[in-house]
């Protein structure tokens, strides 16, 4: 049986917005951690410093992803697979996780930037 779903303008409004919103969040992120590895001098396989841009594409052909496999083999993360995820967070050393934080409330918004501040981050 098909369920059909009616949307109004308004609900769509709201899910593009949502996503935009999201995608937004996800690019501050990768924007502070292009940053965290330029200050590491960790740079992909071409050997040229990274673009802060905020994308990767979670693959080893994008430049961004070929750093983040490097630090993960330095920091002892398994699978080294370019991809940040909880394990490579927890495997890094302390003063890195506070530089990197202080990276993404630079990069986030207002909310992180205060979150940061209060030192809740």
């Amino acid at each position: 049986m098909k369920k059909i779903v009616r949307l109004t303008e308004t609900d769509l409004e709201r899910i593009v917005t949502r996503v935009i919103n999201e995608q937004n969040e996800t690019r501050s992120f990768i924007r502070a951690i292009q940053r965290f590895l330029i200050d590491k001098k960790i740079t992909g396989d071409n050997k040229k410093p990274l673009t802060v841009d905020g994308r990767t594409d979670n693959n080893l052909t994008s430049q961004t992803a070929q750093a983040i496999s490097k630090y993960q083999s330095m920091i002892g993360v398994y699978p080294a697979d370019g991809v940040w995820e909880i394990n490579t967070w927890e495997k890094m050393p302390k003063e890195d996780q506070k530089k990197l934080k202080k990276l993404m409330a630079e990069e986030g918004d207002i909310f992180d930037k205060f979150l940061h501040w209060m030192g809740w981050d």
